[in-house]
């Protein structure tokens, strides 16, 4: 008989705080604050979303054929036979409903943040429903999540207005926000266009990467020259965004500094992911959550200048001891989850 474990497993929830640290930090914009209610209601939509949304795809990924023999997912409940597939999609597109009626319910009926929410549901189905067939796949998952934080901050009242005397006024807040949407779009194309194909490398499906003329030779990952520039180009484009941002906010020299580390640490990851090397599909999963981590956490950096240190950190502690102790309840790690 199925558990609670293994529901958790199936929607991925370990994972949570990717979505979690999204809805957070674009309402905590909005309000000026993470000390407000409509913070929280907008943190237990980023959960629910994501555990609708990656449970959904676990759920399709397996109907399809694509998961059944992956040898890397062999412990996961489907391929266990803990759950049944066809009671699994019911239960998931019911989460997915219940998330877009709580989603609506706690924008209190905005027009705009009804649309965004209409949007980023319609856009995870494609990719839930046509994502191992799309060499594009990154398209529609990327504007899925990255309209979260746009949903989260014009929910929580966020101003539509970005005129005023630029940049240091009211209007520079709309106008970070939406910078802050595209370093989370140019976010998850790195994490789907790069690490997603990345992790199944080795699988008959459709990849970018593969059509990029990367793959494993003799044990060895074998990444071209354009594979690598499309990979920098894309974390350094985020990069730039985050200290767009800083600047946006009015930020202060602490601002740019503790940016600039997280620069560093992220340019490095991808250097360890994506440089020629020994493939190691374990290491890459622990570099690849490390990666997510770090890129999620630096909207917490971005938006220090208008919520404060304390509440940024804040925000990282949490969601870091979420992800850990749900790795470990759920696979028996602490930052390298099982997926």
């Amino acid at each position: 008989m199925a558990t609670p474990r293994d529901w958790l497993q199936l929607f991925r929830s370990h994972t949570s705080p990717l979505e979690m640290t999204i809805t957070i930090t674009g309402s905590a914009l909005a309000v000026g604050t993470v000390f407000d209610l409509k913070v929280l209601l907008f943190l237990i939509f980023g959960w629910l979303y994501h555990n609708a949304g990656y449970g959904h795809n676990s759920v399709e990924d397996f109907i399809q054929g694509y998961d059944k023999d992956d040898p890397n997912k062999t412990h996961h409940p489907l391929q266990r036979g803990v759950l049944d597939p066809g009671t699994s999609r019911a239960v998931c597109i019911g989460l997915v409903i219940g998330s877009f009626i709580y989603g609506i319910s706690i924008s209190g009926l905005d027009p705009l943040s009804i649309g965004i929410l209409s949007i980023l549901t319609v856009m995870g189905f494609i990719y839930n429903l046509l994502g191992k067939k799309m060499k594009g796949k990154f398209i529609p998952i990327a504007v899925a999540h990255s309209l979260l934080f746009p949903f989260a901050f014009f929910g929580s009242g966020g101003d539509l207005s970005i005129s005023g005397s630029f940049p240091f006024v009211e209007g520079a807040v709309t106008l970070g926000a939406l910078v802050l949407f595209g370093y989370l779009m140019f976010q998850i194309l790195y994490q789907i266009m790069i690490e997603g194909d990345l992790k199944d490398i080795d699988m008959d499906e459709a990849s970018l990467l593969k059509s990029m003329g990367v793959m494993v030779e003799d044990g060895k990952l074998v990444c071209p020259p354009f594979a690598r520039s499309v990979s920098i180009f894309l974390k350094v484009c985020s990069i730039a965004l985050i200290f767009v941002a800083i600047w946006l906010f009015d930020g202060t020299i602490d601002n740019y500094i503790i940016g600039g580390v997280f620069a560093l640490v992220l340019i490095g990851l991808d250097h360890l992911l994506m440089g020629v090397k020994t493939w190691d599909h374990s290491k890459c999963l622990k570099r690849m959550a490390l990666m997510e981590v770090a890129s999620t956490f630096a909207l917490a950096v971005a938006i220090a200048p208008v919520i404060g240190w304390l509440p940024a950190i804040g925000i990282m502690v949490f969601n870091m001891t979420y992800f850990i102790l749900m790795n470990r309840f759920l696979w028996g790690t602490l930052i390298k989850p099982k997926v």
